[in-house]
């Protein structure tokens, strides 16, 4: 881990991107290496009608702030439509999931205590974005990083 002691900025739309699919993509502003072990912090761009399946996170806190769209989060069972200036907060180990319910694409301010998650996101990236998809590889990545999929992404109406 790098230690720094100097400020970060990172203007809109810079930052490194990890695409997660052709149309759904991460901005990242500051990962672990960069807080001192603190944090890692992304933009997620989400797509109308899209999200992740529901699933936990083991050693990770996650918290959400809606940027821009509407969104329908689950956390713990709970079902909660959320918009722009909400926060969300998810401790490690609560499954959760969310779903950008409106007509253009959504926009999440995403935090995870302490850093270190982007690893899991760079190898879920390679595997994704590769014809065809490794199954098996990717739950070789969940597994690694203490990630675990619960149920499937929400529907339009939450269920």
């Amino acid at each position: 881990m790098t230690s720094t002691s100097v400020p970060i900025i990172r203007e809109a739309g810079q930052g490194e991107t990890i695409y997660l699919s052709e149309v759904m993509y991460q901005i990242w502003k500051a990962t672990g290496e960069t807080t001192r072990g603190a944090a890692d912090i992304w933009v997620e761009v989400v797509p109308p009608q899209m999200g992740p399946p529901e699933h936990m996170h083991a050693r990770y806190d996650e918290s959400f702030l809606v940027v821009k769209g509407t969104f329908l989060f689950k956390a713990a069972g709970n079902i909660t439509k959320i918009s722009e200036g909400a926060w969300v907060f998810i401790p490690g180990g609560i499954a959760h999931a969310f779903r950008n319910i409106g007509t253009e694409n959504g926009q999440l301010l995403i935090e995870t205590f302490p850093g270190g998650i982007r690893k899991f996101f760079e190898e879920t990236s390679a595997i994704l974005m590769s014809e065809p998809v490794d199954q098996q590889a990717l739950e070789r990545v969940n597994e690694r990083h203490g990630v675990v999929f619960v149920g499937p992404p929400l529907a339009e109406e939450g269920h």
